[in-house]
């Protein structure tokens, strides 16, 4: 399977370590399995469950922004007046992308994404997987044809200093998902688009890195002030962990319930686990866990009792690809009290809690130097990505799979596995 997926990535290149210590000098960057993650027909119907549940939740909470006064007051804390949306620029994405654990609950959110990286990964899968036979879940061309349905004919991908080390997927999206008969993409470092405005830009960068990376704030002010396209749009409102705990707030039930249907509410309610804003913990609907009063007591209860995660919320250098994540069970209480605090005290944004959902433990194997399987429990992120196109909400349009072992951070890296995702008896 490593040479197939090494024949679908071609000349582009997966990532490139941040750090040499990273580096591996492989093509292909990870463990490699022979077969796609099967999931049971249950898990498969959730799934698509999900899909149409998680999408039309992330639409009404641009509603609710740019309707409700309390919802706009929160998720701007911190940003710059630039990013300040007004009614008339509508937010535009390709899609959202929920990060699901399987846990012995059932599949648990912790975390729903709208930028670009791991959806060229995302594609390298299933083509590779599908050329070798298997029946993944998502169809040849599907990704291809929804992002060029909601692109012109030509644009630039973009990205920065701090996301070239995912250049080469840039570049397969531009060249394998964006382009074809008669559309012309192509990847540019945010340096190489300096004066370069006009053409509709996709972007592969965080809007927080316009704080630290000149050429950034540069390409922004561009795009923005000459009116041309930017996907995902300049919403910084829609890139918050913060979105999550709004199914947990009390303040917004009766929306969500009115704009949802009940039956998609309690689901949502089930697969997100309770998420509260520090320093807005009056309106946890269940209330503080423990009978306390604030976050910062958390740091008093015993570790087995302190099962939550502190999380910056968005708008910041360290809120992408796990930085800032903290497990307070895995903290002294000490060391539980300072994070705690840290959060509790930093009016430059938001940190969200949230109750920590440990994933089970899924057989799965790799391929070994040698040829031979090697057998691994691994611990399971999916990572779906569906559709928010208006009249095809909740589409799924790609879909991956990533199982690690000895860890509770379920992310890509060189020890982990990589594969697709099929249904029951998917070959």
């Amino acid at each position: 399977m490593r040479e197939r997926l090494e024949a679908v990535v071609g000349d582009h290149s997966i990532y490139a370590a941040r750090r040499q210590k990273y580096n591996t000098g492989a093509k292909i960057p990870f463990r490699t399995s022979r077969n796609p993650l099967e999931l049971s027909p249950s898990q498969t119907r959730e799934v698509g469950t999900i899909g149409k549940d998680i999408a039309n939740y992330f639409l009404a909470v641009d509603v609710l922004y740019r309707t409700d006064e309390r919802v706009r007051a929160m998720l701007d804390t911190g940003k710059p007046e630039i990013f300040l949306t007004d009614d008339s620029r509508p937010s535009r994405y390709l899609f959202v992308r929920p990060d699901i654990i399987i846990t012995p609950q059932g599949f648990t959110i912790c975390e729903v994404e709208t930028s670009p990286f791991g959806l060229a990964l995302s594609e390298v899968l299933n083509r590779g997987y599908r050329q070798e036979g298997f029946e993944t879940l998502v169809g040849d061309n599907v990704l291809a044809e929804h992002v060029q349905a909601q692109t012109s004919v030509k644009g630039n991908i973009v990205y920065s200093t701090k996301t070239k080390s995912y250049a080469g997927q840039m570049t397969f999206l531009a060249d394998e998902l964006f382009s074809g008969e008669g559309r012309n993409w192509q990847a540019h470092h945010t340096s190489e688009m300096i004066g370069q405005p006009g053409k509709d830009m996709y972007r592969g960068f965080y809007l927080a890195e316009s704080l630290t990376d000149p050429d950034v704030a540069t390409v922004l002010d561009s795009q923005m002030a000459n009116g041309g396209v930017l996907l995902p749009s300049p919403t910084p409102h829609m890139e918050e962990k913060a979105n999550l705990a709004l199914i947990w707030d009390k303040r917004f039930e009766e929306y969500f319930k009115r704009e949802l249907g009940q039956g998609a509410f309690d689901h949502l309610r089930e697969v997100i686990p309770p998420t509260w804003v520090v320093g807005y913990e009056e309106f946890f609907a269940p209330g503080m866990p423990h009978g306390l009063s604030t976050s910062v007591d958390l740091a008093t209860l015993s570790r087995a009792r302190r099962a939550f995660v502190v999380k910056p919320s968005g708008f910041g250098t360290n809120t992408s690809w796990a930085e800032g994540v903290k497990l307070l069970h895995e903290q002294s209480a000490a060391n539980a009290s300072a994070i705690l605090q840290g959060a509790a005290q930093d009016a430059s944004g938001l940190h969200v809690i949230q109750e920590f959902r440990r994933g089970v433990k899924v057989s799965m194997t790799y391929e070994g130097e040698n040829g031979q399987d090697i057998p691994m429990q691994a611990r399971i992120r999916l990572t779906p990505y569906y559709s928010v196109a208006p009249g095809d909400e909740g589409r799924l349009v790609a879909i991956k799979v990533t199982g690690c072992e000895h860890t509770d951070f379920i992310h890509a890296s060189s020890s982990s596995i990589n594969t697709a995702v099929t249904g029951p008896n998917g070959r």
